[in-house]
């Protein structure tokens, strides 16, 4: 399954969670945790570490190219190698670090001699991504969502038109598959943002793996994916 298919499911998967009405306030970070503007972590988490602004290869101090046009004449290696990065980008989100390493090691030479001519968007978005994304596939494993926390409360009063919609989350998972860091990336409404994480904190992960001297090591890594509220 492809990382946005995934990311899809588990969208669509957490919404049939949405059930009844408990005691307690279900939008309240549980013990452990600990909250400030959008953001909930464990207690003693290095917040430094499981917050990072991942929204693009320049944030997450990759590249410096900003813009580059595929339909303008011919390009360079070197920016052919940036775009194809780009159309990675799901996947350096979970890692940015450890996928650019294995980019330059694994994916740089296997596009080494590949033309240069043609379609360039179609060959970018198309067999020079899959030539990039295998070679890095064979020594670097996302994280799969193996649990899927508790059931989560949607208050009957918020069931309309203006508080539905998808709450988008960022994950710090460690590597024990376990969330240490939750950050709200697009809000619906103060308590279904509330109601999504503290489901998100019950939720249990398959960690990144990194294949290091032949043997598949446990990796911390970042997750996305939406929690969808329908009227």
């Amino acid at each position: 399954m492809t990382a946005s298919r995934w990311i899809t499911a588990l969208g669509l998967a957490l919404a049939l969670l949405l059930t009844g009405c408990g005691s307690e306030d279900p939008s309240a970070p549980p013990s452990g945790w600990e909250t400030a503007d959008g953001r909930w972590w464990t207690s003693g988490a290095d917040t430094a570490t499981v917050f990072r602004t991942l929204e693009t290869l320049q944030d997450m101090g990759i590249t410096d190219t900003r813009t580059l046009s595929l339909t303008q004449g011919q390009i360079t290696r070197v920016q052919m190698q940036e775009a194809v990065k780009r159309s990675l980008i799901a996947l350096y989100r979970h890692d940015p670090a450890t996928i650019d390493s294995l980019f330059e090691a694994r994916a740089v030479p296997a596009l080494a001699d590949v033309s240069l001519s043609g379609d360039m968007r179609e060959k970018v978005r198309g067999e020079f991504k899959q030539t990039a994304y295998k070679q890095i596939n064979n020594h670097y494993r996302e994280p799969r969502r193996t649990e899927a926390g508790g059931g989560m409360v949607y208050p009957d009063s918020l069931r309309n038109e203006e508080t539905s919609g998808t709450v988008e989350l960022q994950v710090y998972v460690n590597a024990s598959g376990e969330p240490e860091g939750i950050e709200v990336l697009e809000s619906v409404h103060p308590t279904l943002d509330g109601i999504a994480m503290r489901a998100t904190t019950q939720m249990k992960w398959q960690p990144a793996f990194l294949k290091v001297n032949n043997e598949w090591v446990e990796q911390p890594s970042f997750v996305r994916f939406g929690v969808d509220f329908g009227q």
